[in-house]
């Protein structure tokens, strides 16, 4: 199984206060900041009930505040194919998405409103013809995910399930760890090391 298209949201905690706006005026610095015109544009869809929020579009990723199943993360959506051996794609990813998290929730525009719990996260393969929504597909990609996990955790204390079990949803795994520190940084830290 080639995973590709992979998707990791991380929960913002509890006390966090999602203004919509905000994150609106943070892509738009982070648009008018690139180096590149990697950033193409912002999409506001906080209208939709449990949806994707405030979504910016990028070339080959975009992000969101997504508040799918009524709860809000961060969302890191890659949407090209990528090459190398799935461990290092799945690592690369969390990377990214991690490094985007902590970049967003120090943004002086959220008011230091919002903090992302790296305990609680969502691992997704947005492309039914690599992973379709069954146990087995679960099987597969959750001895792919743990080694980063473990790296990324320091340990094993974490829980791992299927997102969800209707089969016409998309392919998923919830990541809970019992770790004391959900920090971004320390997470990003144990995986560059």
């Amino acid at each position: 199984m080639d995973l590709q298209q992979i998707n990791i949201k991380i929960f913002a905690s509890e006390d966090s206060q999602i203004v919509y706006t905000n994150f609106i005026k943070v892509f738009n610095r982070w648009m008018e900041e690139a180096e590149q015109d990697d950033y193409l544009n912002y999409a506001d869809y906080s209208f939709t009930h449990a949806g994707p929020g405030v979504l910016l579009i990028s070339k080959q990723a975009n992000y969101s505040i997504d508040y799918s199943d009524l709860q809000h993360g961060f969302l890191y959506n890659q949407k090209h194919n990528i090459p190398g051996e799935n461990q290092e794609k799945i690592r690369d990813s969390f990377i990214k998405a991690l490094s985007l998290a902590e970049k967003l929730q120090s943004s002086s525009e959220l008011e230091e409103q919002v903090r992302f719990d790296g305990n609680q996260t969502l691992f997704f393969i947005n492309n039914r013809n690599i992973a379709a929504n069954t146990d087995g597909s679960f099987e597969l990609v959750r001895e792919e995910l743990r080694p980063t996990l473990e790296l990324m955790y320091g340990n094993d204390d974490f829980v791992l399930s299927r997102a969800y079990e209707d089969p016409r949803k998309r392919f998923g795994i919830r990541v809970s760890s019992k770790n004391n520190n959900g920090n971004l940084s320390n997470l990003l830290g144990n995986l560059s090391a």
